[in-house]
């Protein structure tokens, strides 16, 4: 069967590196730690959507990737990928938790009283350790805590172990009739996932920036069903499905196509910065089971395409800004390390009021960014070098000698549905969409 034939093509345009993309993950992640600093936490809400944003990008890259390399050598090599992952991510993650776990152990021995609104924090040190965070607080809210934002890293962990050898099998069928099946797979849980989570939103309710379990006391069904799809891993596999539609509009892209990718792109952003601006202030934007929230998390799909396809947008070329995209290179170590930082300053910020509390708020983001330049510069750059010199293909590796070698990163990821409040129980944001040479980390 030609591949034009397919509904899942192979023989497409290669992906190159999209600067919007880097440029979106270094302006957002700023967000984030801002967002859990206290400092824009009222003035953007809805800023868990940024996370979905990263979710559904690190499903497009990855996707286009795998496809890329079938293309390629006709085969998927499961070990390069997995072991490109392991060099970008878990090097920064387990420093992050081995420093977060001596910190602590110091803390209870010389001060145990300051440790009382920590949670269970060893339960998170081993749960984050074995990348089943969001697992273990779907089944135990309590334990969500000081590191909560590990918990966007292991659902993208869980997803990328599965989801490299589904779509190889599919491919290796190599009918039609395979790529319906995968396609209707896909489908078929994201149907599940938002079912879920919009038939069970009454488990959850908001106190201003905070949410509570009706079930925290008495575990319940329900409430560990709606928890597991609050985590929304469906963006993860809406990412994947636009990489496939994205291979399947026809080159060059004719005026008429170029025209409906920029209204249903410019649909997205406004839905996009509607949810940062309403979530838990209107019924219809609620957190994350309601209808308006559902709406705006599938606008982020055309906000992808748009930015992929029109490169030349003005959102494009904005978002393409070199310090966005310097600081987006280098958004995974501030998305790991802002919350450890962060945790000395929280109660001096929610103890603080007006230009006191934006002060400590700022000063502690800012030190929560250094640490992550830090983390780029003496930890996962030298991981990265290994990255791409052992497990990058051949024509990679030529390609990015030609370009300069420059070695990329991926973004950070999800603010956790429980607690989107600067405190010491909170979590935040992704986990990494990894991505790149040429948009290649993704795949590591």
């Amino acid at each position: 069967m030609t591949d034009t034939a397919r509904l899942v093509r192979v023989d497409a345009p290669r992906l190159g590196h999209i600067p919007s993309f880097d440029g979106f993950r270094g302006i957002f992640v700023l967000q984030v730690v801002l967002y859990h600093a206290g400092v824009t936490a009222k003035l953007l809400p809805g800023s868990p959507i940024i996370i979905d944003w990263f979710f559904v990008a690190s499903g497009f890259l990855i996707t286009s990737l795998l496809l890329d390399e079938q293309n390629r050598s006709n085969t998927i090599d499961m070990r390069r990928f997995y072991s490109r992952r392991a060099l970008r991510l878990f090097p920064a993650m387990y420093a992050m938790i081995a420093v977060f776990t001596v910190l602590m152990l110091a803390v209870q021995i010389l001060a145990p009283d300051a440790l009382e609104n920590a949670g269970l924090w060893w339960v998170e040190s081993l749960a984050a350790s074995l990348y089943v965070y969001f697992l273990v607080a779907a089944f135990f809210p309590a334990t969500i805590g000081a590191i909560g934002h590990t918990w966007s890293l292991t659902v993208e962990e869980q997803f990328y172990f599965f989801w490299p050898m589904i779509l190889k099998r599919s491919l290796k069928r190599g009918t039609r009739r395979s790529d319906r099946n995968l396609i209707i797979g896909c489908l078929v849980f994201i149907a599940i996932f938002v079912t879920i989570r919009m038939s069970f939103q009454h488990v959850v309710t908001w106190d201003g920036l905070e949410a509570h379990f009706v079930d925290e006391d008495h575990l319940s069904w329900q409430g560990v069903l709606y928890r597991i799809a609050a985590v929304r891993p469906d963006m993860i596999v809406c990412g994947c499905l636009a990489a496939f539609v994205a291979r399947a509009i026809p080159r060059p892209l004719t005026d008429q196509v170029r025209r409906i990718i920029g209204v249903l792109g410019a649909a997205g952003w406004a839905l996009f910065v509607a949810a940062l601006l309403f979530a838990t202030r209107f019924p219809f934007f609620t957190m994350f089971g309601s209808v308006g929230y559902q709406i705006a998390l599938w606008g982020l799909v055309p906000m992808i395409l748009d930015l992929y396809f029109r490169q030349q947008s003005l959102a494009a070329r904005g978002l393409a800004w070199q310090p966005a995209q310097w600081l987006g290179q280098r958004s995974y170590g501030i998305y790991l390390w802002h919350i450890p930082v962060l945790l000395p300053f929280l109660a001096a910020i929610e103890s603080s009021y007006g230009v006191r509390k934006l002060a400590i708020g700022l000063v502690a983001a800012g030190l929560g960014v250094v640490a992550g330049l830090l983390s780029y510069r003496y930890i996962e750059r030298r991981f990265l070098r290994i990255k791409e010199t052992r497990f990058t293909a051949p024509q990679d590796r030529m390609r990015s000698e030609m370009a300069g070698g420059e070695i990329r990163d991926p973004g950070p990821g999800p603010l956790h549905p429980r607690h989107h409040r600067p405190a010491p129980d909170l979590p935040a944001p992704d986990r990494p969409a990894a991505d790149l040479p040429a948009d290649r980390g993704a795949d590591s």
